[in-house]
């Protein structure tokens, strides 16, 4: 995370996978663009998660802006080979980010203005030292300097992106956790009402950690994920509307078994549907 603030920024925006695409082993798929290679593989072929739940267009702006927000994010890892096998097996790589958990002690927040999109962040105590949430939000606005154009036509077009993320956490007794998180981001584009398209995604975690004893520790986690996009044009001549999406649910138990100071035995199950 502090190499991705002192990264310099694209219009005032930390961008978390303009970072990933300078390290080693890593090629950018082009300027503009949020994509990626990873060790000869295919940009297609990279798993890109969120507390835990997969996002499949991790692009704002056409690649301009990544879905991530750096005020949220608590740590980032890309496993560029050798990767866990949690993960179910993957061809290329898996990049992991995990946004803050909040502050538990007091109210605090910050906001930034940036030459496209401004962003504000919330986090705070629910019940001191046992619950905390965070919720930040980010826009565009490229569409409100539209409405000061000198042509008419210009002034009905669309252009911008959100997202939103929130999280809580609670923390009942000294040996449960539970975690709740959100995201929510699209981009939509309309051309005078002529023509537009969109597309966003949306996840949701679930997780609850739980200490059995001083050697077995347990990790049970829900998922969500779905991203979508909208084409749609509404000239009499070739008038069409096309829709497509793609949802995943998953749920995933593991553990791990202390068995010594030098060893830790990991191990569990998941199950996933695609739709």
């Amino acid at each position: 995370v502090d190499l991705v603030k002192k990264t310099p920024a694209l219009f005032g925006e930390p961008v978390t996978i303009k970072t990933v695409q300078m390290m080693p082993g890593v090629i950018s798929a082009g300027e503009g663009t949020s994509s990626y290679f990873v060790r000869g593989g295919g940009a297609d072929q990279n798993l890109i998660l969120i507390d835990e739940a997969p996002i499949y267009d991790p692009s704002h702006f056409f690649g301009l802006f990544s879905v991530f927000n750096a005020d949220v994010i608590k740590d980032s890892e890309l496993y560029k080979g050798g990767i866990p096998a949690q993960f179910g097996g993957r061809l290329s790589s898996i990049l992991e980010v995990r946004t803050k958990d909040g502050n538990n002690q007091q109210l605090s927040g910050s906001g930034s203005i940036g030459l496209l999109a401004s962003k504000v962040m919330l986090e705070g105590p629910i019940a001191k030292d046992k619950s905390s949430f965070l919720l930040s939000a980010r826009r565009s606005y490229a569409d409100v300097f539209l409405q000061f154009a000198p042509n008419e036509d210009l002034r009905e077009n669309q252009v911008y992106f959100y997202d939103i993320n929130a999280k809580i956490n609670w923390k009942p007794t000294n040996k449960d956790r539970f975690f709740v998180a959100a995201y929510a981001g699209r981009d939509a584009f309309d051309l005078n009402g002529l023509f537009g398209f969109n597309w966003g995604n949306k996840t949701g975690t679930f997780r609850w950690n739980h200490l059995f004893s001083e050697k077995l520790f347990a990790n049970t986690t829900f998922i969500a994920s779905e991203f979508d996009y909208q084409l749609e044009s509404s000239q009499s001549s070739s008038a069409f509307d096309w829709s497509a999406g793609l949802q995943e649910f998953s749920l995933k138990q593991d553990f791990n078994y202390f068995m010594n100071p030098n060893n830790i035995l990991s191990f569990g199950i998941s199950a996933a549907y695609r739709n």
